[in-house]
């Protein structure tokens, strides 16, 4: 097999908010070969994007430009997804990270498709279990990619603004929060709160040290019953009773120590600041 000989597809949505774009579809393309995925937004389904016998592969049209282009179609069974396992997992991967990515840095859920497409930029760029060490990026094109660039998805930056680009008295930079990566390195993807734009940058700056900080409170101060990123036709997730909700024991570790002194890590100093903020987690023990 080599690349491109093989390719998978299927089609995510609708998610319950809608992108910034009025998006609430996705659409992926994964190489079976190299594994690299291609991901497209849509604001309505496109029936003829569906790989099964259900009617959305089987139409004229479809047809006619398979025919065409010399196109082999593998069709599978209808309402049996476990035949188009590459998509099905890779969905599931896609929309995983998304939820964890908006709300680690408590960003809006309309920047869904940003983060769905930093996902698959990100995994397309990670070593990948059936190619060894390998990326999906060197196995298609041949070269290794350049990792410098990548930095915290929903970290605050600032960016230089030109002279052509504003008046004398006007301020040099601007604030705006990183939501993703182009296919030019170091071009970043720029989310403009004031706006509500997402706009492409070169010369910026980013705060990753704030956006760690931001991670450890969000994870002391997380709710059971916060919102979540879920598809329409997926049940929301619903709160157990009081009663039956019991914690999870905690596992103490021996700290290290200098001279009978606790010596605290960067994460752990982040953690106690935290506390003072938010206060300490309330957490139940199980009850033996």
């Amino acid at each position: 097999m080599v690349i491109l000989e093989r390719i998978h597809t299927d089609v995510c949505g609708p998610f319950l908010v809608a992108s910034t774009t009025k998006h609430r579809y996705y659409v992926i393309f994964v190489d079976d070969f190299s594994r690299k995925c291609w991901i497209f937004f849509m604001q309505k389904k496109v029936k003829a994007l569906r790989s099964d016998n259900g009617g959305e592969y089987i139409s004229d049209e479809f047809k006619d430009f398979c025919k065409a282009e010399g196109i082999r179609r593998e069709l599978i069974a209808p309402h049996n997804p476990q035949q188009n396992g590459v998509p099905e997992q890779k969905n599931k991967m896609i929309v995983g990270a998304t939820r964890a990515m908006l709300h680690d840095q408590g960003l809006p859920l309309h920047l869904w498709v940003e983060a769905c497409n930093t996902t698959v930029y990100v995994q397309n760029h990670c070593p990948h279990k059936i190619l060894g060490m390998s990326t999906p990026e060197e196995a298609y094109s041949g070269k290794k990619p350049d990792l410098s660039h990548l930095s915290i998805f929903g970290a605050n930056i600032y960016m230089h603004v030109t002279k052509d680009a504003r008046k004398n008295l006007e301020l040099t930079a601007e604030v705006g929060i990183f939501v993703g990566y182009t296919d030019t390195p170091h071009n970043y993807r720029v989310y403009l709160l004031d706006s509500g734009k997402t706009v492409v940058r070169r010369d910026i700056k980013f705060q990753e040290e704030k956006a760690m900080k931001c991670s450890l409170e969000r994870e002391l101060q997380l709710h059971a019953d916060e919102e979540l990123l879920v598809l329409k036709d997926e049940p929301e997730d619903v709160d157990q009773p009081q009663d039956k909700v019991h914690g999870v024991e905690e596992t103490t570790h021996v700290a290290p120590t200098i001279r009978g002194q606790k010596c605290l890590t960067e994460v752990e100093r982040l953690a106690q600041d935290a506390k003072k903020i938010v206060g300490p987690p309330t957490t139940q023990r199980r009850q033996r």
